[in-house]
């Protein structure tokens, strides 16, 4: 179904450039010496990417992931979405399920009491990566940094995503102009509820170890 590219410049509460002066400032100095819409995607594409991956909440606006440097894949995403907007790229949301990341989580969960708090690896998991406009609607996948990838693959842990197939036998992608409705709701279902930024501190620390690994 084709898609209204219009609908895909617009600002929302979470994809914020309306209203944050530092994503315009900073999407144009990302693009200053840019001379086409790839090299423009390109240049803000990889510092969203090497912003430090972490475990955060969902529902985080791209201001307040601009401000702090670091994101999840819903929140660096949701940056990414806003700094191409913000230079009038189309821009949109991909959400689907995943396989768990097992390996990784039983890295992370070494330490005993980690484990306890985080409870048993989930069957299944969300992941929000993006699409851009660029003559065709293409896919990227800002979510981990260099130094955290490169840390995997000295711990022999697999950067690949499995993606999990629906009733349909497909993946079932959900594609969105705006994600804060979703986040919100998703934001509701964190299985993480109390002590979450102890929790969230937790697992960072582990993620910096791993990244340091990858020669950060």
């Amino acid at each position: 179904m084709a898609r209204d590219n219009e609908e895909y410049l617009q600002p929302s509460e979470l994809c914020n450039f309306d209203r944050s002066p530092e994503i315009v400032e900073r999407a144009r100095a990302l693009t200053a010496d840019c001379h086409s819409g790839d090299e423009m995607f390109r240049s803000i594409f990889s510092f969203v990417k090497e912003l430090p991956y972490g475990l955060e909440d969902w529902d985080v606006a791209a201001s307040e992931t601009l401000a702090k440097g670091w994101g999840m894949c819903s929140g660096k995403t949701n940056l990414l979405v806003a700094l191409l907007r913000s230079v009038g790229i189309p821009a949109g949301y991909r959400v689907y399920r995943i396989r768990p990341e097992a390996s990784l989580w039983e890295w992370i969960t070494q330490d005993g009491e980690l484990a306890r708090h985080m409870g048993n690896v989930p069957p299944e998991q969300d992941h929000v990566d993006c699409e851009v406009w660029l003559d065709r609607w293409r896919e990227c996948d800002p979510s981990r940094d260099t130094p955290f990838e490169r840390g995997l693959r000295e711990l022999g842990i697999s950067l690949e995503r499995e993606a999990v197939a629906g009733e349909s036998g497909r993946v079932e992608y959900l594609k969105l102009a705006s994600f804060d409705r979703w986040a919100r709701e998703r934001q509701e279902r964190r299985a993480f509820r109390e002590n979450r930024d102890e929790l969230f501190a937790w697992v960072n620390e582990q993620f910096r170890r791993i990244r340091s690994l990858g020669g950060e």
